[in-house]
């Protein structure tokens, strides 16, 4: 079974084949891994289209059904309408709480709503600021309703300095927003 200019051996079992064989006689494998008529070659060919195709499908549905709105346009019109500031201490570290109720006046519904409380001392300087962390803390609010909200942190002054504070919504999704 030596090679000779007009045979070679198969490379899957090992038997002589002519040289312009595109197929073992023997165990029908390919002798040329990127030929066209390979069956492996049309079927990557056929996996990559298929991925492609399915790609465009995704992001046409997305444009078509996705978010239809965008929360800048709207961030004027969920406010919060009141809060309340509270301090607490577990295991030797001091606590700022924040807690209070926001309004949508808006005609959409929002999801992941985050908000941002600052703090000033008596002076009106911000002293500290904490936010809420959107993907788990954050809050559905629905058309022209109202929802609660808690958010907290580690307090950097004791209570005495936190003189004032202000409440903003910073960050919301379109409830229809997939991700």
């Amino acid at each position: 079974m030596s090679d000779t200019p007009e045979t070679k051996v198969c490379p899957h079992c090992a038997e002589t084949v002519k040289i312009a064989a595109k197929v073992c006689p023997n165990c029908r494998y390919w002798q040329k891994k990127w030929s066209l008529y390979n069956p492996k070659v049309i079927a990557a060919l056929g996996i990559v289209v298929m991925t492609g195709y399915f790609i465009g499908i995704g992001i046409f549905m997305d444009q078509l059904f996705g978010s239809k709105h965008n929360f800048a346009q709207f961030r004027d019109q969920i406010v919060v309408i009141s809060s309340q500031v509270n301090h607490r201490t577990w295991s030797s570290n001091l606590w700022v709480t924040v807690v209070g109720v926001a309004t949508n006046r808006s005609e959409a519904s929002w999801k992941n709503v985050g908000v941002e409380a600052q703090f000033f001392d008596k002076s009106g300087n911000m002293i500290d600021a904490i936010t809420a962390d959107t993907e788990y803390r954050g809050f559905t609010i629905l058309p022209h309703g109202e929802a609660a909200f808690k958010i907290e942190g580690k307090a950097t002054r004791t209570p005495s300095e936190y003189t004032s504070h202000k409440v903003f919504v910073r960050v919301a999704k379109d409830i229809e927003e997939r991700f």
